[in-house]
């Protein structure tokens, strides 16, 4: 007597397959995110205390007596050196990143899909890391601008809260890693001449030096970064982050690649729309002083 056994196959529809779990990009990068703050701090400290009694900041940067109060004897406005040189760590560390990455290496398109699954889905260490360093530079740059009297205005408080945010969503659920090389590294580039044009504001650089020199030449620099990447790419980049967010979501590929996870593009676009406007406004700011300068050459 033969026995035949029969096989049944189950056939199951990879439509209706979850995908694995997304691991957490911020608990991943939580030591180093940890270890960014501490060093922005530190650096932060020894400036401010180390030259806190003194008239200047190694003996030759001199704060504008606009900045000096009557009571403040002496005054060195070390708040103000610290503050500088921490944010211009961290501001170098992005934009020269992400420049590179953007310009150079141009990872950022190679190395991720041309789609915008891609654009939005797919993982850059470089992002990943710029995402790291912004967020632990946008969170220290809110708690130490309460304490500076120049920095603790509303709209930079707003900003970096704002930038907090775009920074910790793209870390925790891995997305946006194509815009997060432009927006969180390559606009920064910008940032670089602003950082010495706010330190010659704040302490200026006797006539004819080598620091005076530069913080010129810094002008038109910014000027020219600022126009080119935060007006000019900023809304050409945001075009296509709405067209790339609003095809996944009709597709139904975001549901596929990150499901339940919609909710955080409309927080990226959401926040899009108000810190593009602010580009503007400083674009704004920066065409007033441009005016000023040629009405006085004139």
């Amino acid at each position: 007597m033969s026995v035949t056994t029969t096989k049944t196959v189950t056939k199951h529809s990879h439509s209706n397959e979850v995908p694995p779990q997304i691991p957490s990009g911020f608990s991943k990068m939580g030591p180093s995110i940890a270890g960014y703050f501490g060093c922005l701090t530190a650096v932060y400290a020894a400036i401010y205390f180390g030259y806190l009694d003194s008239d200047s900041v190694l003996g030759s940067f001199k704060p504008s007596p606009e900045y000096c109060t009557s009571s403040e004897t002496p005054c060195s406005r070390s708040d103000l050196f610290a503050f500088q040189i921490s944010s211009g760590i961290a501001i170098s560390f992005c934009g020269v990143l992400g420049f590179y990455t953007w310009h150079v290496s141009k990872r950022v398109h190679t190395a991720l899909p041309a789609t915008p699954e891609g654009r939005l889905f797919g993982y850059l260490p470089e992002s990943e890391q710029l995402a790291a360093i912004n967020f632990s530079f946008q969170f220290w740059d809110f708690f130490i601008s309460l304490l500076i009297p120049e920095h603790r205005t509303p709209l930079m408080l707003g900003h970096h809260t704002a930038a907090s945010v775009v920074c910790f969503m793209s870390l925790q659920h891995q997305m946006l890693h194509y815009y997060g090389v432009f927006f969180l590294g390559v606009t920064e580039f910008s940032s670089l001449f602003l950082v010495l044009i706010d330190l010659a504001k704040f302490f200026p650089p006797e006539p004819e030096t080598t620091f005076d020199t530069i913080s010129g030449l810094c002008g038109p620099l910014f000027a020219a970064s600022f126009t080119v990447y935060r007006v000019v790419l900023w809304w050409k980049v945001s075009l296509l982050l709405w067209q790339d967010c609003y095809h996944v979501v009709t597709k139904g590929s975001s549901d596929a690649l990150r499901p339940g996870k919609n909710y955080v593009l409309y927080i990226f676009l959401f926040l899009n729309v108000p810190l593009g406007l602010l580009q503007l406004y400083w674009f704004g700011i920066i065409l007033d002083a441009v005016r000023n300068i040629l009405a006085g050459d004139a």
